[in-house]
């Protein structure tokens, strides 16, 4: 575990959201849990788009700004809420491979603690991919709280 912040062994909360109903539970787990610390942590707000396999876009189509629209569109809700909270944030969002992300921005901002929900938006891909809460928990080099 990383040092202490003030009193609190969580001074960087990552959220891993994807604008599911899960989601938006982990979000207010990890809030409730920043407002009872006696110190506050930070919470970073992480949206992962999945990699898509695109062999051509469409002419006249930047990708990348698509997702980044889409990005902050996924995001908003989550900032809306959080505005209301009192609670320090940031929020991000990257493409790539959802567990690998959340693992790697984990380990790069000496994330304290990782919050995410047991489901994604897709049942079915679960079944096909693995969990990403499951890769999760098994790859992240901080520990990993899971909301129901």
């Amino acid at each position: 575990m990383s040092e202490l912040h003030g009193n609190s062994a969580y001074g960087r909360i990552l959220v891993a959201v994807d604008g599911s109903e899960h989601a938006q539970r982990a979000l207010e787990h990890a809030v409730k849990l920043a407002q009872s610390l006696q110190t506050a942590p930070h919470l970073t707000v992480l949206h992962v788009n999945p990699t898509m396999m695109v062999a051509e876009p469409p002419l006249g189509v930047d990708v990348g700004v698509r997702l980044d629209e889409e990005g902050r569109e996924m995001t908003e809700p989550y900032r809306q809420y959080l505005d209301t909270t009192g609670v320090a944030y940031d929020v991000r969002y990257h493409t790539g491979d959802p567990a690998t992300v959340i693992c790697d921005t984990a380990k790069e901002q000496n994330i304290d603690l990782i919050v995410m929900g047991t489901r994604g938006m897709s049942t079915v891909s679960e079944l096909f991919l693995g969990s990403v809460s499951h890769k999760v928990i098994q790859h992240a080099e901080c520990p990993v709280l899971t909301v129901k």
